[in-house]
């Protein structure tokens, strides 16, 4: 609506975020012989707004009046001090008697002390003149806009509609999303103590906030309120039998998911969980069954699609300790036909197909679908990247070149290439070509890590005992904080990374890092396996 011009500051008027109006149709007594406002009241409204209501009457004159609502607050740190004064509303003045009702929207991080209705006009522009008006003073103390937000979605959406978002907000979010989150969910359980549901996303929040004894013992209280006022809730009762696996109470937990899988959930964290529960005990055939009895069930297209993910995930795990290449390509295929080419899923499958297969042109072709279909990641690139490399390792002539190109493109040389073409016996004949071309085995990127240095982040010993044994030193200064290399698996307590540094001729009596020695921050780690691959400490000093 159009705001008359005023004495107000325009940057007061751009502050609010304006009220709704409508004029009650004409009283069919005569107007008053004078101009009036009266009866002006405030409440609170839903979504955190308020409302102001008041009658006005208009003899036709002054002509050109409009009637308007003003909002008088303070800032919260200076509850004294100067006044902000806003134009809520305003309107042109209709002849007659009317009611307005009009809402009141967040004025800012302010206590607002007075609404004032009145009517006015200008005879002169940007000099309004008052001909009535009504004050009321007011304590509206304005919630952060955060929790304001959270409010207005509460009220324009169905406790359902609520619902949904905070679950999706813990699903993929984190930090402010699940902060989001939990204000949405006190909000439903202020308003309805007995949804139980409520409970149990609280506590998965509880679980992602604080991890650890302190996170589970509170979702443990959580889940045990939605079960008192549900217990029939199989929800409560899965996410319940997942803290107690983490409790390492499995009886507990075996016990819950049994009687949870009477009602035949679909809820397909019930196998999931129930399959991570018996992998923590080392019963493998039996865990293999429950994720297995995850995938079978038909996708929900809803958030349990998730736990399918995660038993897609785990069960993968469990096939390579085993060495079941076959199981882990069947399981493959069956998870990009179920999410598709463009889920990104598609990039793990490539990788196998890469790096145990041996499947260069496979995956490439698998990667490239990917990336046509909006995969967002990096990976589908690395891979097509590292395939083009390896094919141009093993071709000669223009099509090598060819691919040189190609790779170059998806995936410049670099120590992450290096270090993902050193990672498996099928791609690191390119890593080899590489360094043999020129390419500097120890170069460093913009975090001043080599592709040496990045295996053993990962504790990915393979892959450092291949770049070793193609030359990569050991002796180099790494890391913004320029820490000797060789002293990483040593600050990562990797016992059998540093046996691989000490068979490369690695001596640590020789290096010091800020004037501590390898053996020092063994000790001050308390690594008794590590103290004693390192030798007494005479010999590091």
């Amino acid at each position: 609506m159009p705001f008359c011009r005023s004495a107000v500051p325009m940057w007061i008027l751009l502050v609010l975020l304006g009220g709704q109006f409508a004029h009650a149709a004409p009283q069919t007594e005569p107007p008053p012989g004078k101009n009036s406002i009266h009866g002006l009241q405030l409440a609170p409204a839903p979504g955190g707004d308020w409302t102001a209501e008041f009658d006005y009457s208009y003899t036709g004159e002054p002509s050109g009046a409009s009637v308007a609502v003003e909002v008088t607050s303070y800032a919260r740190e200076s509850g004294n001090g100067t006044p902000q004064r806003a134009i809520a509303f305003m309107a042109p003045a209709q002849q007659g008697t009317h009611h307005v009702r009009m809402t009141i929207g967040h004025q800012g991080a302010v206590t607002t002390s007075q609404v004032t209705a009145l009517m006015r006009h200008s005879p002169t522009p940007g000099s309004p003149v008052v001909v009535a008006s009504q004050q009321v003073e007011s304590n509206i103390v304005w919630p952060d806009f955060r929790t304001y937000a959270v409010e207005q979605q509460l009220a324009k959406g169905t406790p359902e509609e609520s619902l949904g978002r905070a679950v999706a907000l813990i699903d993929f979010g984190a930090g402010f999303q699940l902060t989001e989150a939990k204000m949405i969910l006190e909000h439903l359980l202020r308003r309805n103590p007995q949804l139980d549901q409520g409970y149990v996303e609280l506590a998965r929040i509880a679980m992602k906030t604080a991890w650890g004894p302190e996170g589970l013992h509170q979702a443990e209280s959580l889940l045990s309120s939605a079960l008192q006022i549900r217990p029939d809730s199989a929800n409560a009762k899965i996410l319940l039998g997942y803290v107690y696996t983490h409790q390492k109470h499995f009886a507990k937990a075996e016990a819950l998911f049994v009687d949870a899988a009477k009602s035949n959930p679909r809820n397909l964290w019930l196998w999931a969980n129930w399959g991570e529960m018996l992998a923590m005990q080392g019963k493998v055939d039996q865990a293999i069954v429950k994720y297995r009895e995850a995938l079978a069930r038909p996708m929900t297209r809803d958030t349990y699609d998730r736990a399918r993910l995660d038993a897609y995930r785990n069960l993968l795990k469990l096939l390579e300790q085993r060495k079941d290449l076959d199981g882990m390509e069947a399981l493959y295929k069956q998870r990009v036909a179920e999410f598709g080419p463009g889920s990104c899923y598609s990039t793990d499958y490539a990788r196998f197909l890469l790096n145990v297969r041996g499947d260069t042109q496979g995956a490439i072709d698998l990667a490239t679908r990917a990336l046509n279909q909006n995969c967002e990641d990096s990976h589908p690139r690395q891979i097509i990247g590292l395939g083009e490399y390896v094919k141009w390792a093993s071709t000669t002539g223009p099509d090598g070149a060819e691919a040189l190109h190609r790779a170059r493109v998806y995936l410049p040389a670099s120590p992450t290439a290096l270090y993902q073409l050193a990672s498996s016996d099928r791609t690191q004949l390119a890593a080899k070509k590489l360094v043999e071309s020129g390419e500097a085995i120890d170069q460093k990127d913009n975090n001043y890590m080599t592709a040496l240095a990045y295996a053993l982040q990962d504790h990915n010993l393979a892959a450092a005992k291949r770049l070793l044994t193609l030359g990569a030193s050991p002796d180099v200064i790494v890391g913004p904080e320029e820490m000797p290399l060789a002293l990483l698996p040593v600050i990562e307590g990797d016992v059998e990374a540093v046996t691989l540094m000490l068979q490369f001729g690695v001596d640590y009596s020789k290096i010091r890092f800020h004037g501590a020695t390898a053996y020092d921050f063994a000790r001050e780690a308390d690594n008794s396996a590590l103290l004693e691959k390192l030798g007494p400490k005479e010999t590091t000093l």
